[in-house]
């Protein structure tokens, strides 16, 4: 072999040393970026669980604080069911006492001086 031929073979041993090292370079950066992708992808994932399970928290709270205010609701109910059957019976006695004080009215109305004295006289004493 002559220089020349050397020189010739070695530029090409030289240039594809030089693209195995490039390639290799090439081939390790992907991989990185590929790496940090996947590390991206997966902080992703957990920061989603995460905020899923706190939503799921506070929906829960949300929900036990419903029922507990339609409970009392219902207790509040009841007793205005209470309340106003008691002012239905006061209205009764009410309306039964105007009626009886109407008729004692009308009575008295009739009823001569002598007549109402002797029956204040019988009712306050």
């Amino acid at each position: 072999m002559d220089i020349i031929e050397f020189e010739k073979y070695a530029k090409k041993k030289i240039s594809v040393n030089i693209l195995i090292w490039v390639s290799l370079i090439f081939s390790f950066f992907l991989m990185n970026q590929c790496n940090g992708k996947n590390d991206l992808k997966e902080q992703i994932s957990t920061m989603r669980k995460e905020l899923k399970n706190d939503y799921q928290k506070k929906i829960s709270e949300r929900e036990s604080i419903i029922k507990s205010l339609q409970k009392d609701n219902k207790l509040k109910k009841i007793q205005i069911e209470k309340m106003n059957n008691k002012i239905d019976s006061l209205d009764k006695v009410k309306s039964k006492i105007q009626i009886k004080y109407v008729d004692r009215v009308r009575g008295i109305k009739i009823m001569s001086s002598e007549e109402i004295k002797n029956y204040w006289d019988g009712e306050f004493n």
